[in-house]
């Protein structure tokens, strides 16, 4: 069994080139087909796009190619014209289909329109996967062994994840910061927000000087004071100082008495 061909359907490649004839023009799209080689014009003539079948598919290696010619050739190689141009496309399916949007929830918008991301693609896996975060959600994305079809899904994407939160009306268009990255053909795409009318919590500062040592616990009132009338006590007499202890003195009770000499009568 031979292996699969990787393709590309052809009403994609005409949806966004129409696309690209509403925002720049007819003849910025028509000029496009003198600016690619042979094998790709025939492939970027919106005539006979519009004439092609449902089911009609270019190969994946020249449809990513026409995709990315687009972007170089009619904007500034940068993306941002692919990404309008997936803001475009996203908004009409939005329009079209009102089951997509889910009013409040722009993550859950997105992740309905992963069919929108993946259906062009024929004969290749396609990687669509959101998870939610704190700030936000991340969403991989790729075509499986094209790192150039991920670059265009990526600029696509990104366009319809703009889409998405103008429907889905959770964040406003001034809190949403997208953030992406490639790495071969995978695309990491962070979409950051704040819900409307929310409040960065500030994190608490580290401590700056150095903890206070502990002291030990001072003396209680009461001990104080009786610590004072003892030193200011009167002193005891002097006799009574210098008596000894019962202990130290003799006892001579049962001593007999010492008589002197008798005297003489």
């Amino acid at each position: 069994m031979g292996k699969q061909v990787s393709e590309l359907r052809s009403w994609f490649l005409r949806n966004v080139l129409e696309a690209a004839e509403r925002q720049l023009g007819t003849p910025a799209v028509s000029g496009l087909r003198s600016r690619l080689p042979p094998r790709l014009a025939a492939h970027a003539s919106l005539a006979r796009l519009r004439a092609s079948a449902a089911l009609d598919c270019v190969p994946l290696d020249e449809g990513e190619e026409i995709l990315l010619s687009v972007d170089s050739f009619l904007g500034d190689g940068t993306g941002k014209l692919l990404e309008s141009l997936g803001v475009d496309l996203a908004a009409r399916l939005l329009s079209q289909d009102g089951s997509v949007a889910r009013s409040g929830d722009l993550a859950g918008t997105v992740a309905r329109l992963q069919t929108f991301v993946e259906y062009p693609f024929v004969g290749v896996p396609l990687l669509f996967e959101l998870r939610k975060s704190l700030t936000g959600f991340s969403l991989i994305v790729g075509v499986t062994g094209h790192s150039r079809a991920t670059r265009a899904v990526r600029h696509l994407t990104i366009g319809a994840i703009i889409a998405a939160e103008r429907f889905a009306r959770e964040v406003g268009a001034e809190n949403l910061k997208i953030s992406a990255e490639n790495i071969a053909d995978r695309s990491n795409i962070i979409a950051r927000y704040l819900p409307l009318g929310g409040q960065v919590v500030p994190e608490p500062a580290p401590p700056t000087r150095r903890p206070q040592p502990v002291r030990l616990p001072t003396a209680s009132l009461s001990a104080e004071v009786e610590r004072i009338l003892r030193s200011s006590a009167p002193p005891r007499p002097l006799e009574e100082e210098s008596q000894p202890p019962e202990s130290m003195t003799l006892r001579v009770a049962n001593v007999p008495a010492i008589r002197g000499p008798a005297s003489k009568r």
